[in-house]
């Protein structure tokens, strides 16, 4: 979630949007909390796929609020929360993301993840495709030595055969410092953002959801390697290089080092789904490396280096993809002198 530090603050609050007149159609979709029902309420009069996205995109940041959580719960704040519903057997259960989305409809507030499931949903049932995207979002909070790592989730979507970025829960407002409120605020921007300008705050997990052909390197890489998602779950204390840009020559071996503070545990942990996506849609510029030693708390990669045109390395544990790094590969020393 963004965050802005305000000097001086004029309040909004939700009693004001929740207490304006609403005409017949506005107040039922507000309260309708079936995911399915709502998409064909908001979409029924569109003609277009870009009219559709638009009119779901639009609901969702005129209707969901940011979620913050009370003082006391804060250590809470960024777990994800399984739920089971009654009465429900396999066979009737709604997906993950339904489910998820029926949730924040009748709550009205949702956090990042939240916001991406409820578009998701509602675009599927629209017959058009979206995709949530994780990764590292850079907020004016963001200090380079201490939150570079998978930090937000936003979307991607498909309209008339090409993909588009945006990012609804930016788009529907901020929190305000040092209250911590949120405040509504409509922001166009993250609406189908181009993906050069998209990419100077959102850097997904998978470099290939930046929509561009070359990836750009952010700043942060000269401080440390990229923290994926899972890398949360482990005890680690320590990995090298503990630069996130690696220099070498074809013919190099790169030596990668974890350390581990709970290993016992840590092998026990399941791995998430989304690190088998990545693996199962690897491309050649990628490669994605498993220990070749552990020995307790202390985890050894060795990658060989056979060719230039491998840009980024993953370190993998447990099946997670924890790591990544960039790789700048040259042919010979000489060349790397010279850049």
């Amino acid at each position: 979630m963004k965050i802005y530090l305000t000097i001086s603050l004029v309040c909004v609050t939700l009693s004001v949007f929740s207490q304006r007149q609403l005409g017949k159609a506005e107040r039922e979709a507000y309260h309708e909390t079936d995911p399915a029902r709502l998409s064909f309420l908001l979409t029924k009069s569109c003609s277009t796929q870009t009219d559709k996205v638009k009119a779901i995109f639009s609901w969702i940041t005129d209707n969901i609020a940011y979620h913050r959580p009370v003082a006391k719960n804060r250590k809470t704040k960024n777990r994800v929360i399984f739920f089971e519903e009654e009465g429900l057997d396999d066979k009737t259960l709604p997906s993950l993301t339904d489910r998820v989305a029926t949730k924040v409809l009748q709550e009205k507030t949702a956090v990042c993840e939240g916001y991406a499931r409820l578009f998701q949903s509602l675009c599927a049932h629209a017959g058009i495709r979206a995709e949530i995207i994780t990764g590292y979002a850079r907020t004016d909070a963001n200090k380079a030595n201490a939150n570079f790592r998978s930090n937000h989730t936003w979307n991607a979507v498909y309209i008339d055969s090409s993909w588009f970025l945006l990012d609804v829960t930016w788009a529907s407002g901020y929190i305000s410092m040092p209250s911590g409120d949120f405040i509504k605020y409509y922001d166009s921007g993250y609406f189908l953002s181009s993906p050069a300008k998209f990419v100077q705050h959102h850097y997904p997990d998978d470099t290939r959801w930046t929509l561009l052909p070359e990836t750009p390197v952010l700043g942060e890489f000269r401080f440390m390697p990229y923290r994926q998602r899972s890398y949360s779950k482990y005890s680690i204390t320590s990995y090298l290089p503990s630069k996130g840009i690696i220099e070498a020559v074809v013919g190099d071996t790169i030596r990668l080092e974890l350390q581990l503070d709970l290993a016992k545990r840590d092998m026990e942990v399941s791995p998430d789904s989304l690190s088998e996506l990545l693996v199962q849609q690897a491309v050649p510029s990628y490669v994605y490396i498993k220990p070749v030693a552990v020995n307790g708390a202390r985890v050894t990669y060795d990658f060989p280096v056979n060719k230039e045109n491998t840009q980024w390395l993953y370190v993998m544990y447990n099946e997670d993809v924890l790591l990544r790094y960039k790789l700048n590969i040259r042919k010979t020393k000489e060349s790397i002198a010279a850049n």
